[in-house]
């Protein structure tokens, strides 16, 4: 028979180990969700002398729920300014045009917080909004160092069925003096994506994710960018 005391004991750790098992699957359950490998950006010549031009290259391509889209660009700006637009995803209503009502909820640590947001849609569909586990950090893709902010939707935070995917910062040019971002986008809008809302986010949404951090990051510096593509003729040879 085992005394009070190391009854009470006994009670007293197995207590803290539930409680320690608790927390690590509340962490774990926090972080859960849908998400995509990051691979590192491959371009061929002739991609990369479009968007040495200034063009944005984008796909999207239509699954039987998952929708997912790429755009990839240069950003005539160091990655240390452009790093901030990724990271501080409660400002994205700052820069990109299809957001708004965006506001950090929490954080875990310095890389990994929570935000929200609203994509704003076309009518006839309604709005989609929802928080998001964002986690920010460096690592090396191709052997390059580079930025990377993974994002996936939690689910029944909002009206989405599902958003997941990463941006990519990378230094570009000869001197790296400018950034090369690649935007990866895996949606389920809850709901049948109509042809004309494939159409308009191939034209319009896609593009602004690169787009509207040339725009905002040229505002700050008061450069004299070129619309629509806010561009200066550079050359990367």
């Amino acid at each position: 028979m085992l005394n009070a005391s190391t009854r009470h004991a006994l009670a007293s750790r197995l207590f803290a180990l539930l409680s320690s098992a608790l927390i690590l699957l509340s962490a774990s359950l926090a972080f859960a969700g849908s998400s995509e490998p990051v691979r590192p950006i491959n371009l061929s010549d002739s991609q990369r002398a479009r968007i040495e031009r200034g063009d944005v290259l984008t796909s999207l391509k239509q699954g039987d729920r998952v929708n997912r889209g790429v755009a990839t660009g240069i950003i005539q700006a160091p990655m240390e300014d452009v790093i901030p637009l990724v990271a501080e995803c409660w400002k994205y209503g700052d820069w990109r045009d299809n957001i708004k009502d965006t506001a950090l909820i929490s954080r875990s640590s310095a890389e990994r917080v929570v935000c929200s947001g609203t994509a704003k849609v076309p009518f006839p569909a309604r709005d989609r909004d929802g928080h998001f586990n964002v986690h920010n950090h460096t690592r090396t893709l191709g052997g390059v160092e580079s930025f990377v902010s993974t994002f996936s939707y939690i689910e029944g935070s909002g009206n989405m069925g599902d958003m997941f995917g990463y941006w990519i910062l990378q230094p570009y040019g000869p001197n790296n003096e400018h950034t090369l971002m690649r935007h990866v986008l895996n949606v389920d809008i809850g709901g049948w994506l109509p042809d004309f809302l494939v159409r308009w986010a191939t034209r319009r949404t896609l593009p602004d994710m690169v787009l509207g951090a040339r725009q905002y990051l040229g505002q700050l510096k008061n450069q004299n960018l070129s619309a629509p593509n806010f561009w200066k003729e550079h050359s990367y040879e």
